[in-house]
C-alpha cells in the first residue's frame, strides 16, 4: 500500500479532523489535544516511521478511540 506523506502539523491535523468527525467519541472528547507525531525507526515500529508516544492530557474514556484513529494514521501516513 503506498503511503500519504505528512509533515508533523500536517498528520496532527488529520488525526484531530478524524477525532471531530467519529461518531465513536463523545463531545466531552472532541476537543482533545494530540501531541505531535515524532519520528522513529519504522523497523522497530511495525513499519511506520512515526509514533505519538501518549496523550497525557485526554481523558480515559477517550484513549481508546483516540489509539484507533492514531493506528488507523499510522497505516495510512509516512512522517516527512
Amino acid at each position: 500500500m503506498i503511503k500519504n506523506t505528512g509533515s508533523a502539523d500536517q498528520i496532527q491535523a488529520e488525526i484531530r479532523r478524524r477525532i471531530q468527525e467519529s461518531a465513536d467519541l463523545g463531545d466531552s472528547c472532541r476537543d482533545c489535544d494530540v501531541p505531535a507525531p515524532r519520528k522513529v525507526d519504522p523497523a522497530t515500529n511495525g513499519g511506520c516511521n512515526w509514533i505519538i508516544d501518549a496523550f497525557p492530557d485526554v481523558r480515559q474514556e477517550c484513549i481508546g478511540t483516540l489509539k484507533a484513529i492514531t493506528i488507523e494514521m499510522m497505516r495510512e501516513y509516512e512522517l516527512a
